[in-house]
């Protein structure tokens, strides 16, 4: 599934791969440029080996869902196919909302502590955008939130640096206008995602505004 001794330089690797033009590039794809194609091409390969008929993909890693779900549709995969790529909400801890995801498992006690300030900041802007306010002004919100934090997380000595807070078509993950707001957009699902370094963790989250059932 992961081959041995395989190159990290894209340009110099050799054998099949699979790429999604277009959609990998936002987001998550602008923080890591190779990263989604090592992903459909892993899970392309492990769709060939077990050929179930669903598959079950987080909400935190909405983007991941959406494209593989795409993959599945474009080349016509027969197990499973585009419907049966299921996106499931994503568990969090019941007292403060982190995401209860592998990679927040490598928090440190005292990075725990300040890690849930991603999804403290997407709510504001959520919470901005159901108010009708503008795209550029609920991720300023965000935006603030996370600087708050940072402050207290210095004074503990904690290094906290923000990666990204954006909002996103859900179809086309084009980055909204700045001037995009709830009215405009009505029940179009619109992906609100960040990413957060917290010490040596890079913490992502997300949460979908507007018609959720669209997309899952």
């Amino acid at each position: 599934m992961y081959p041995s001794g395989i190159s990290q330089d894209v340009s110099t690797q050799k054998g099949a791969f699979v790429k999604m033009k277009g959609y990998g590039h936002q987001m998550e794809g602008a923080s890591r440029p190779t990263f989604f194609r090592g992903v459909v091409t892993v899970v392309t390969k492990l769709f060939n080996v077990v050929q179930r008929t669903n598959a079950y993909f987080g909400q935190k890693d909405i983007q991941q869902a959406l494209l593989l779900r795409r993959l599945c549709k474009d080349l016509l995969f027969p197990h499973p196919e585009a419907d049966h790529v299921h996106i499931v909400p994503t568990t969090r801890d019941p007292n403060d909302g982190l995401a209860l995801s592998s990679r927040n498992a490598y928090l440190s006690a005292n990075e725990r502590k300040f890690a849930p300030a991603i999804y403290k900041a997407l709510q504001y802007a959520r919470s901005a955008w159901s108010n009708g306010e503008s795209k550029d002004r609920c991720v300023s919100k965000a935006v603030s939130v996370i600087d708050e934090v940072k402050v207290q997380a210095a004074m503990d000595g904690m290094d906290m640096r923000l990666d990204y807070i954006e909002m996103n078509d859900s179809e086309t993950f084009d980055v909204l206008d700045v001037s995009s707001n709830h009215q405009l957009a009505g029940d179009i699902p619109v992906i609100l995602s960040g990413a957060l370094w917290v010490g040596k963790t890079r913490s992502i989250d997300s949460i979908v505004v507007g018609d959720l059932k669209r997309i899952i």
